[in-house]
């Protein structure tokens, strides 16, 4: 059975993710998994940018990109 953090490492490796795109992969609290592998050795690179939200709004979220070589 994958786990969680697992697939978001190997979701990570093919490309970013910010909050909603992890939502999709049923991670509904990215921060928390990053911050859960920042504490195993993995390294990120992290980029705010605005994203719309389906009220018509924008909102504000981290961009995360896995450095290679980490862990």
């Amino acid at each position: 059975m994958e786990t969680k953090q697992n697939m978001i490492l190997r979701t990570l490796a093919e490309r970013s993710l910010n909050r909603f795109e992890a939502e999709r992969l049923g991670d509904h609290c990215l921060h928390s998994t990053i911050s859960t592998l920042r504490g195993l050795g993995y390294q990120f690179h992290t980029v705010w940018e605005t994203v719309p939200t389906r009220f018509g709004t924008e909102a504000r979220v981290k961009r995360y990109y896995l450095l290679l070589g980490g862990a």
